[in-house]
C-alpha cells in the first residue's frame, strides 16, 4: 500500500473492494492485475463505483485492480481509464508453481516446502510439530467453530510450553483474507525456523526461554479452503457468511450467486467498527458484518488476545510492501504510544525493506485487528503487507520474502519477526508484576471496560463490552515474575457522544486475585509501560 495523493481518493477506494459475480475461473489467461491511472479524487470515486475487484495496493496516482474477464476491461475502458499490466496472467503463477515443485526436492525455506499449503496441510503439520516436540510445542483449538463448522487451530512454542508461568506472548496470525496465501505461509515458516534453530542459535534459545510464541496461520479456514481449491473462488477474500445471523453449511458459500457474499473479518473487530473504510453493502469486499464481533473468526482472535498477555502482535496480509500501525483512521488521532510504535516499525523495516507508516496515511479503515488489540490491551500490534505484485504470487518468491534479497539479504521477514519477538520479551516495552505468594497458588488478573464502535450512519456509537483475564501459577519457591501489558490504557477516541481527539492514557488498574488452599485475596495494581510493581501476597488472605 502507498499513500494516495489525496485522502478523498483513498477513502473512495477503500469503500468498494468488490468481487464481481461474473469472475472467470481461477488460473485463466483472462485474470490479471493492472495498475490503473487515477489522477485525482474524482477519478478514484468513479473507479470505486465500477464494481470491480480493487486491491488494497495503491499509491500517488494509481491503484491496482484485478481484471477477471473481458467485461471488466471493457468497464474500465468505457469509463475512460488507462492502465498497464502489473501481473499479465495470474494463471502463469500456477504454472510456475507446478514447475518449481517438479524441479525442487526441498526449498531453502525452514520447512523445505515447495508449494503452497492447503488447509489440511496446515492442520496436519501443526499437529505433527506438537507430537514431535511435546515439551516445546502445544497445539490448541480456538473456542468457536466457523460458519461451515470448522475448527480454527494454532500452536504455541516455548520452553516447557505446558507450564503455567508468566512469560509474555508474541502472537502472529495469518489468512484473515482467504486469497492472501503467503500470510499463513510466513507464520508457519517462522514456527519451523524457531524450532530448527532452538539450541543452536543463542538468541533464539534465549527468546524461547523467556517468551511464548503463538501462531494461528489460518484465521479464516472456510474462505481459505475455497480459495486454495482454485476455480472461480481462487480470489475470494471474505468468510462464508451468506445471510447475517445464520450459518452457512457447505456447499452454500460456494454456490453460484453467493461468491460476492461474506464478511471481511478484518473489518469486524469491535473498536471503531462500522466507520471509514468499511461497507454496509453485503457484496462489497470490505463488508463489516451485522455488528461488532458478529463473526466467529474475529471472536476467536478477540478471545485469544483477551486471555493472554500478548505484548506484541503481527497480523500478516498481502500485498503492498508495508508495515502498518495505528492510526487506521484519522478520527483516532495519533496513538499515545506513537513513538514506541514508530521505533519498532522502523526496526522491522530495516530488516525487510518495507515502508513503515501509520495505516490511515495510506487509506483509512475501521474494525481492524490491531486497532482493537491496542486500545484493549496496549500491546503493540502491526499489519505486515507482504509482497509487492499480487495476493499469492509464485511460491518460489516466498524464499526471497522470508530471507530477504538485495540490500536486505539475510534479513527479510525472518529478521522483522525476530525484531518483533525481541520487543515482546523486552520488559521496558511492557510491564512486570513480581513478588511473593504461596507456592502453587493461582494468580489471576482481570479488567473490564467498554470500547465503542464508530458512529454508524446517523446512529450513535455502540458499546463494545471488553473483558481481559489471564492467570499463572506461582512457582514452588513462592517467588513469581509475571510479564503483563500495562494496566494504563489508551483513551478511546470513539465515545457515546461521537468522535473526540485522543487525550492520552487512562490510569486504570488490574484486579489481581491470589487463590491458594481454599483462601483468596484481591488487590488492585496500577502499572505503566516499562514499570514494575512488587506485591507481597502472603498467604493469599
Amino acid at each position: 500500500m502507498r499513500p494516495f495523493a489525496a485522502s478523498a481518493a483513498a477513502l473512495a477506494l477503500s469503500a468498494a473492494l468488490v468481487t464481481p459475480a461474473h469472475a472467470a475461473p481461477g488460473g485463466t489467461a483472462e485474470e490479471r492485475i493492472v495498475r490503473v491511472d487515477v489522477p485525482d479524487a474524482p477519478a478514484a470515486r468513479r473507479l470505486a463505483g465500477l464494481g470491480l475487484d480493487l486491491t488494497e495496493a495503491s499509491g500517488p496516482g494509481w491503484a491496482d485492480v484485478v481484471l477477471r474477464s473481458p467485461s471488466d476491461a471493457a468497464a474500465l475502458r468505457g469509463a475512460g481509464y488507462t492502465w498497464s499490466d502489473r501481473v499479465a496472467d495470474l494463471g502463469a503463477d500456477r504454472e510456475r508453481d507446478a514447475a518449481y515443485a517438479a524441479r525442487t526436492a526441498r526449498s531453502p525455506l525452514p520447512s523445505g516446502r515447495t508449494s503452497y499449503r492447503t488447509l489440511r496441510d496446515y492442520e496436519s503439520e501443526m499437529a505433527a510439530l506438537a507430537r514431535r516436540n511435546p515439551t516445546r510445542v502445544r497445539a490448541f483449538t480456538l473456542p468457536e467453530r466457523t460458519l461451515e463448522g470448522r475448527r480454527v487451530r494454532g500452536i504455541e512454542i516455548g520452553r516447557h510450553v505446558s507450564a503455567r508461568d508468566g512469560r509474555p506472548v508474541f502472537l502472529m496470525v495469518g489468512l484473515h483474507h482467504a486469497r492472501e496465501w503467503p500470510s499463513g505461509e510466513m507464520a508457519m515458516e517462522f514456527g519451523y525456523d524457531l524450532l530448527r534453530r532452538d539450541g543452536r542459535d543463542r538468541e533464539i534459545t534465549r527468546l524461547l526461554d523467556t517468551t511464548r510464541v503463538v501462531l494461528v496461520p489460518v484465521v479464516n479456514p472456510d474462505g481459505f479452503n475455497l480459495s486454495r481449491g482454485g476455480g472461480a473462488l481462487e480470489y475470494k477474500r471474505k468468510n462464508c457468511r451468506v445471510v447475517d445471523g445464520k450459518g452457512a453449511p457447505p456447499p452454500l458459500c460456494a454456490r453460484p450467486g453467493n461468491e460476492e457474499l461474506g464478511v471481511d473479518v478484518n473489518r469486524n473487530y469491535g473498536f471503531g467498527w462500522g466507520g471509514t473504510g468499511s461497507s454496509t453493502d453485503r457484496t462489497a469486499g470490505d463488508y463489516h458484518g451485522a455488528g461488532p464481533f458478529s463473526e466467529p473468526e474475529s471472536r476467536n482472535i478477540r478471545d485469544l488476545v483477551s486471555s493472554r498477555q500478548v505484548t506484541t502482535l503481527i497480523t500478516n496480509h498481502t500485498y503492498g510492501g508495508t508495515i502498518l500501525r495505528p492510526y487506521f483512521s484519522k478520527a483516532e488521532g495519533v496513538a499515545p504510544d506513537e513513538r514506541a510504535y514508530k521505533a519498532l516499525s522502523d526496526a522491522m523495516s530495516a530488516q525487510n525493506g518495507y515502508t513503515g507508516m501509520r495505516s490511515g496515511d495510506d487509506y483509512e479503515t475501521t474494525g481492524e485487528t490491531n486497532d482493537w488489540s491496542y486500545y484493549a490491551t496496549r500491546g503493540l500490534g502491526y499489519t505486515i503487507e507482504f509482497g509487492r505484485k499480487s495476493f499469492h504470487p509464485a511460491f518460489e518468491t516466498l524464499v526471497d520474502e522470508y530471507y530477504g534479497t538485495g540490500p536486505t539479504a539475510g534479513k527479510g521477514a525472518r529478521g522483522a519477526f525476530l525484531v518483533a519477538l525481541r520487543n515482546a520479551a523486552d520488559r521496558g516495552a511492557h510491564s512486570v508484576l513480581r513478588g511473593r505468594a504461596p507456592g502453587g497458588a493461582t494468580l489471576s488478573i482481570t479488567k473490564s471496560f467498554t470500547l465503542w464502535t464508530s458512529p454508524v450512519g446517523t446512529k450513535k456509537p455502540r458499546p463494545v463490552p471488553t473483558h481481559l483475564t489471564s492467570s499463572m501459577r506461582v512457582p514452588a519457591n513462592g517467588r513469581f515474575v509475571w510479564d503483563v501489558n500495562p494496566s494504563v490504557r489508551p483513551e478511546s477516541p470513539f465515545t457515546p457522544a461521537g468522535q473526540k481527539p485522543v487525550t492520552g492514557l487512562l490510569q486504570e488498574k488490574w484486579t489481581l486475585t491470589c487463590a491458594a488452599r481454599g483462601h483468596s485475596s484481591t488487590v488492585r495494581v496500577l502499572v505503566d509501560r516499562g514499570r514494575q510493581a512488587y506485591l507481597d501476597l502472603g498467604r493469599c488472605r
